[in-house]
This record gives structure tokens, C-alpha cells and sequence, in this order.
């Protein structure tokens, strides 16, 4: 049951109060509490929320928001204007949309095709916004004007992530690295559409033979995002292709996406770190997620098989999301050599080349029985024998897994394996791993194997991995149930052992595209999925203003809410938070104590 309690202004006890404005205010003090003050503002607001899902929609199309919540996506990306009713009554379903320019920062007032659109109401929702889209930010006077922009409003945005988005490749490094250092940008994102077809060039059918992967460009700009947003402490988003478009000008063609090829999009990009994922487009006419009248304006009326897909992926990219976005990777090898040595563990290699990845593993698959598929940039092959996979070394992403077995029992890829990525995440602080524990460590398999065709399931590839635990008393893993939202205990048989040591082996299938998440069962809480205990309310006055105090328990995720009555139905949430210890206290100092308003907060499972 959730606690409940009015404010009122007769008494020092419990406080009332009212407004927009309070619900706002309340919001950034529980953000500015959520964790340690090394974090960044986007990482703090996405801790607290989860890993955000996010379609881009346009109001001028047929837009419903149940549709779109049916969907599982978190929050609005409205493509400038937005029309903020949609979203419910005030404050609304959270939100975000891009920004022209200085002058189009809101809250806007502005007139639509539908009336009046005033944003101020909403504002307690607004959870981001993107300055400019795809700007030339390599030309030193845009750059500057780029930087202007965000730091003259960084200031009046306090809660809300403020982010650049630059098509893949357009941006270089030293941009990227300038604009969060300099502008002070929370979070950097990037577009990249891998699912494509060849141009017909006899103009009998503009879409010619499709691409049927790798998808190594995409997966290459994957890494820059998450290696210049990780060396730099704020996260990175990218956009989802769900969308078709012939580019006769250009001789372009983006085809919709398959059910595995759309899994592989979204589980791909968590697995390298990506905290926001917005997909492009919701409700236009190009959209893929629904079938699209001639007119080009039936908006999400009509759903489709791809939309039954996408809501299955956000579920489970919720699920997987709280955890996420407590997690950072674990470091990259370095070279022994090395001086002053970076952090993280050194090579065994005397000949380790500095600056590649090894805090994800690739296991390459073959795309022919002869070939084996190309490294993205940034990954370099082992120094194993048939460099069939990426540089990894034993005990250097964990303690344990040291081998492993991809099987394909398909027709597809002439049932020959095909990529699997294994990616090493560890939290981003020593107090989310829980009283006693330290170098806690969780894992993320996606099965790479797509097809351009069929069903998920038709890409189904067993996996097995192997963990030498050797005296170590680990015998099990405790894997995220990404449908049902449950940490489930999966015991790992004991498959060999020699000299002292034992082996055991993890088994698992997955569909096309799909995801596995998984800790080593030693007794630390599962970050992100902890139960939370009844909450404890109370309130006092500081000030003249309500201090809300609320007692759960450290590391689980409660809600507060406010309403005018006790009995609602118009509850609101103001916000979620992750608490990182048993107590919080909210001091609201945005109006003095006068009109009612009733607070509960409720732990979210």
C-alpha cells in the first residue's frame, strides 16, 4: 500500500501546498539527492528513471497516447511543435522535442492547426531536449554558436537533459569531447539507419535486393558514442530506425527493419552502453510500426506485427533499463608498459595496442563457412588461434568465463553461427552495489543473428558459456527475466575440472536479436531490481516550507505523487527516485504553505 499524507499550513507537522511550479521544484531536489555529486546531471536523471524509450512524433499526424504507451515507450519526442495536449491534462505524459534555435526554447505559448498550445503547464515533464539536429559542428563558427546556446541555457534546465544529435560520422571526436567539456552538454547522440536495400537502378521497383548485414558502420559508431561519452562521465543515445524511405535524389533506399533486425537494433545498442533510444519515426507516413493509409496521414491508427515487436522490446528494455542505468563498463585493457598506468587491468600482451575495446567481446560468427565477419572499428581480433573473436582475456572483464560455444539450429546463415556480443558492466558507484560487496560485475549477451525475413525465432542461436570458478564457491548466476521483470537463480552444472579447478557452464537460447543480462549469484543485490519495503512518510516545516521525509529501502525505486484530494484519480507523479541509502528528505521552497495538496509514495517492484 502506499503511505499517504496531507500538507497543511495549520500545523508544523504535515505541510499543503499547490501548483505546477511546486511539482518542478520538488523534482530537481529529489534529482540533486539521487547519488554522488561526481555524476552527471543526465546520468543522475536517467538513474533515477531508468534507460529512456522514446519514439519521435508529430503532432500533425494522427497521434493516441494510449497507443503509444501500449507501445511501452517512456516519454514523448515531439518533432518541433508538439501539441501538448495530447499528453493527458497537465503536467501530462513526460516529454522531450527538438529545439530550432534560442528563440524556440520553451515553455512556447503557441498557436497550432489544433489551437492553442501552451507548454508551461507541462514543464514539470520535460525530461529532454535536443539543441539543433545534425548541425555542422566541425565549423569552427557553428561550434561556437553550438556552445553559446547550451551554456546561456544550462542554467534554466535543471532537470532536463539538453543533447546534440549529429548523423554517424559527421561529428569528429575532438567535436564531441569540445561540446561536452566546453558547451557543457549533458548527453551526445547520433542517427544511423543500418537496414537498407540496393537502389533499383531499372526503375522498375525503386527497392532492389536488401542488405542482410553485418552491420559493421552502425556497430563502429556505436563504439566512438560510447567511448567519448564514457571518457567524458555523461551518457550517450542514439536513434532507432523504424521507418521506410526511397531517396530517389540520392538513390537511398531504408526498408523497414525486421522483427530480428529490430530486436538487434535496440539490444545492440543497450549492450554498448546507449542510455536514451529514440525511434525514428512513430506516426508519419514513413512509419514502419504501422500500416500507413495513401493519404500518408492514418498516424498510428492502424498497428502493425512490427508495432507488436516494438512493444515486446521496450518491455523488456525497461526491465533491462533500470539496471543500465546504474551501470558504467568495466575499464578496457591497457598495456602493462604503461606509465602512469590507466586504471583498469593491464595485458598479458607485451604487444597490447592501447585504445581498443576489450570491455566487449565479439564472438564474430561466419557469414560464409569461409570467412569470418569484420571487426567494428575500434575492435581489433584476438591473438587466439582463428581469430573468431575480438581481443579478450581470461580474469580481465570478471573472474570467471573463460569459453564458450555458439550453436545455430536454423536454416538461416546456412545454419553456420553468427555474431553474439558479450558486454561487462560494473556500477557506477560503490554504493549501488550494496553493505559488503565491491567489484560487482554483470553481463549482457545479445544474439547478433538477423535475418531480413521471418520471424525472431528463426534466428535462434543456442549459447554456452564457460566459467572456471576454481575453489570459488560461485555455482549459480542470477539472470533478469526481461519478460516477466523477476531475478530468477539459474545453477551452473559442472561440466569439467582439473588441477583444483572447476567448470561450469551457463546454457541458454535466444531469438534473433535478442538479449540475456546475468550476475554471479555471491549474495549482492541485483541493482536496479531490489524490493522495495513499504515506505515511511513524514513531513515538518523548514522555513516555512513542507520537508518531506521519506524512509525505504537503499537501492530500490520509490514514486512520489501528489493529488488535491486523498481520493483521487488525478494523481501525479513528481518523481522516481533510486535511493542510494534508507532516508531522504525533500525541502519544496518553491511556494509558501497554502493550498492543499496530498503526497503519497509508492516502491515500484
Amino acid at each position: 500500500m502506499p503511505m499517504l499524507f496531507q500538507c497543511r499550513n495549520s500545523s508544523p507537522g504535515p505541510c499543503r501546498r499547490g501548483g505546477v511550479q511546486a511539482l518542478l521544484f520538488i523534482a530537481t531536489v529529489l534529482l540533486a539527492q539521487s547519488a554522488g555529486a561526481q555524476l552527471s546531471k543526465a546520468t543522475q536523471i536517467l538513474l533515477n528513471r531508468g534507460v529512456e524509450l522514446q519514439a519521435m512524433v508529430q503532432y500533425a499526424d494522427i497521434f493516441t497516447l494510449s497507443t503509444y504507451t501500449n507501445a511501452n515507450y517512456t516519454s514523448v519526442n515531439w518533432f518541433d511543435p508538439g501539441w501538448q495536449p495530447f499528453l493527458g491534462p497537465a503536467p501530462g505524459f513526460p516529454w522531450g522535442r527538438w529545439v530550432s534555435g534560442p528563440s524556440d526554447m520553451p515553455p512556447q505559448d503557441v498557436y497550432t492547426q489544433y489551437g492553442y498550445n501552451p507548454e508551461a503547464p507541462y514543464m514539470s515533464q520535460l525530461i529532454d531536449l535536443e539543441l539543433g539536429d545534425e548541425l555542422n559542428l566541425n565549423d569552427g563558427a557553428t561550434l561556437t554558436n553550438e556552445i553559446n546556446w547550451f551554456t546561456s541555457f544550462e542554467s534554466n534546465f535543471p532537470n532536463t537533459i539538453l543533447y546534440i544529435n549529429n548523423y554517424g560520422g559527421q561529428a569528429s571526436d575532438t567535436t564531441l569531447v569540445t561540446m561536452i567539456t566546453q558547451g557543457h552538454c549533458d548527453m551526445i547522440c547520433f542517427d544511423e539507419y543500418p537496414f537498407t536495400a540496393a537502389y533499383d537502378t531499372n526503375y522498375t521497383n525503386d527497392i532492389g535486393a536488401p542488405n542482410t548485414g553485418p552491420f559493421t558502420s552502425w556497430l563502429s559508431e556505436l563504439r566512438r558514442y560510447r567511448q567519448d561519452a564514457w571518457n567524458n562521465g555523461v551518457p550517450f543515445a542514439t536513434y532507432m530506425q523504424t521507418f521506410n524511405s526511397v531517396q530517389s535524389y540520392d538513390s537511398t533506399v531504408y526498408r523497414n527493419p525486421s522483427p530480428s533486425e529490430l530486436r538487434f537494433n535496440n539490444f545492440a545498442a543497450l549492450a554498448f552502453n546507449a542510455k536514451m533510444l529514440i525511434g525514428f519515426v512513430y506516426n508519419s507516413g514513413a512509419a514502419a510500426l504501422f500500416n500507413i493509409l495513401p493519404n500518408g496521414y492514418s498516424g498510428d491508427t492502424y498497428t502493425n506485427e512490427l508495432y507488436s515487436e516494438q512493444a515486446d522490446v521496450n518491455h523488456r528494455a525497461t526491465i533491462l533499463g533500470r539496471t543500465l542505468a546504474c551501470l558504467q563498463p568495466v575499464y578496457d585493457l591497457h598495456n602493462a608498459a604503461d606509465s602512469p598506468a590507466p586504471p583498469g587491468p593491464a595485458s598479458a600482451y607485451s604487444t597490447f595496442p592501447d585504445g581498443i575495446t576489450t570491455s566487449i567481446l565479439i564472438l564474430k560468427g561466419n557469414p560464409t563457412t569461409s570467412s569470418n565477419t569484420p571487426e567494428p572499428i575500434g575492435f581489433q581480433d584476438s591473438v587466439a588461434a582463428a581469430k573468431s573473436y575480438s581481443w579478450w582475456e581470461f580474469k580481465a572483464n570478471d573472474p570467471y568465463l573463460n569459453g564458450w560455444n555458439v550453436t545455430n539450429p536454423g536454416t538461416n546463415n546456412g545454419g553456420v553461427a553468427g555474431q553474439v556480443i558479450i558486454s561487462w558492466f560494473k556500477p557506477l558507484e560503490s554504493n549501488l552495489e550494496g553493505s559488503n560487496y565491491t567489484n560487482e560485475v554483470y553481463i549482457m549477451v545479445v544474439n547478433a543473428l538477423t535475418a531480413n525475413t521471418g520471424a525472431a525465432a528463426s534466428c535462434m542461436q543456442t549459447i554456452k558459456l564457460n566459467f572456471e570458478t576454481g575453489t570459488n564457491p560461485i555455482t549459480a548466476v542470477e539472470m533478469l527475466d526481461l519478460e516477466a521483470g523477476v531475478i530468477t537463480t539459474n545453477s551452473m552444472p559442472v561440466i569439467s575440472g582439473t588441477n583444483g579447478t572447476t567448470k561450469r557452464q551457463l546454457v541458454f537460447s535466444l531469438n534473433g536479436g535478442d538479449a540475456a543480462f546475468f550476475k554471479f549469484a555471491d549474495g549482492a543485490p541485483f541493482v536496479g531490481h531490489v524490493p522495495p519495503a513499504a515506505p515511511r512518510l513524514s513531513a515538518s516545516v523548514q522555513g516555512g516550507f513542507p520537508a518531506i521525509t521519506v524512509q525505504g529501502t537503499p537501492l530500490a525505486r520509490y514514486q512520489l505523487q501528489s493529488a488535491p484530494t486523498p481520493a483521487g484519480p488525478n494523481w501525479s507523479a513528481v518523481s522516481t527516485r533510486l535511493f542510494t541509502n534508507s532516508t531522504a528528505v525533500f525541502v519544496d521552497t518553491s511556494t509558501p504553505l497554502t493550498n492543499a495538496t496530498f503526497y503519497r509514495t509508492i516502491g515500484i517492484p
